[in-house]
């Protein structure tokens, strides 16, 4: 009977073991060590792969772990990795991943670098995806080409729209915000204007103008009747609005250090200009910024009036609300009291309707 039970035991630890080994073997798998075990790894293997893939990761993010738990494990992508790559993953925030952070320039998660057995990059994939789009993205990323480098290289060459729109696809794609502004300031001026305000460039133009401190945003306003004309006068004044409220905000809140504010009363005043009436939150957000220069709290607690405010769109009571209430030192007792007589309005109107 024991002999039974012995064999019965040895069976199930066998089909236990080999469950895991195949479960280890359908999904990425990632090697042990550091990155220089596994770029020398690399640089010996004479039938494996020789190319590296690093999943560039923390502890505490939420798509890090999307990919660990729901992409890397299936079978068709651990089936790809394994036999393209050597993989490895590596906290940004513990032991070497702290150097290769700074190396490797790394300020998006999850990131995932393409390395060649130097530990050179050839590419890199910024971001999540479903299994058949991160495979596709990869193999682009597979291809030394799509370097942001070489494609930059290609438009020194030649140039031209096309080109530049190529260069600057490939930094979105790589997370290099910094990047994308440097290229646009230094081409903007020399590109024909109906190429710097054309169809495919308005995207990152409009990025770029929602720094109301960036070189784009001066040299838009200096030509605006250029913008105007290419990119349409009432998208551009929506970007431009945008840009200054948020300037607004961030002066108001105290988050502008050393703020020169007639500085930025002149472009606060460009609201006026630009909104020509349409905007019920024009005045709030040209009228706060002044208060707040003169440090007038008494002048901006007016402006938080229950009966002008719940005669407004919900959206646009909401921005005023939340402008006025981020006031570096308003009061809050005036918070307090406006809170109070709009819950008591809100009372009386649903009385009304129960009438």
């Amino acid at each position: 009977m024991k002999r039974f039970e012995i064999i019965i035991l040895f069976f199930m630890l066998t089909v236990h073991s080999f469950s895991q080994e195949k479960e280890q073997k359908t999904g990425v798998i990632f090697e042990k060590g550091t990155l220089e075990q596994t770029l020398t790894k690399a640089k010996n293997n004479k039938k494996g792969p020789k190319i590296i893939f690093m999943d560039c990761y923390t502890t505490w993010c939420g798509p890090c772990k999307y990919m660990s738990e729901k992409i890397f494990p299936q079978e068709h992508i651990g089936k790809f990795f394994n036999e393209n790559f050597l993989n490895i993953k590596i906290d940004m925030e513990k032991g070497e991943g702290v150097e290769l952070a700074k190396k490797y320039e790394i300020n998006a998660y999850p990131t995932f670098l393409i390395l060649d057995a130097y530990g050179n990059e050839i590419n890199r994939i910024v971001g999540i995806g479903d299994a058949g789009s991160f495979i596709e993205r990869t193999k682009k990323a597979m291809d030394p080409s799509n370097n942001p480098k070489v494609i930059k290289a290609k438009f020194d060459s030649y140039p031209n729209l096309d080109n530049a729109i190529a260069y600057l696809e490939s930094l979105k794609e790589s997370n290099f915000n910094k990047e994308i502004e440097i290229f646009i300031e230094g081409i903007f001026a020399v590109m024909p204007p109906r190429d710097r305000y054309s169809e495919r460039m308005w995207p990152y133009i409009s990025q770029s103008l929602q720094d109301t401190d960036s070189k784009i945003f001066e040299w838009v306003m200096s030509e605006k009747y250029l913008a105007d004309r290419i990119a349409y006068k009432e998208r551009v004044d929506v970007i431009i609005c945008s840009a200054i409220k948020k300037l607004v905000g961030n002066y108001t809140a105290g988050r502008i250090q050393d703020a020169d504010h007639n500085a930025i009363m002149l472009k606060v005043n460009y609201l006026n200009l630009l909104s020509g009436g349409k905007d019920e939150t024009t005045s709030y957000f040209v009228n706060v910024p002044k208060y707040f220069g003169e440090n007038n709290m008494d002048a901006i607690a007016a402006m938080l009036n229950v009966g002008d405010l719940m005669s407004k769109s919900e959206n646009d009571r909401n921005a005023i609300e939340r402008l006025i209430m981020s006031v570096k030192d308003f009061p809050k007792a005036k918070q307090e009291e406006y809170l109070k007589a709009k819950q008591n309005y809100l009372k009386m109107q649903m009385e009304k309707i129960k009438l």
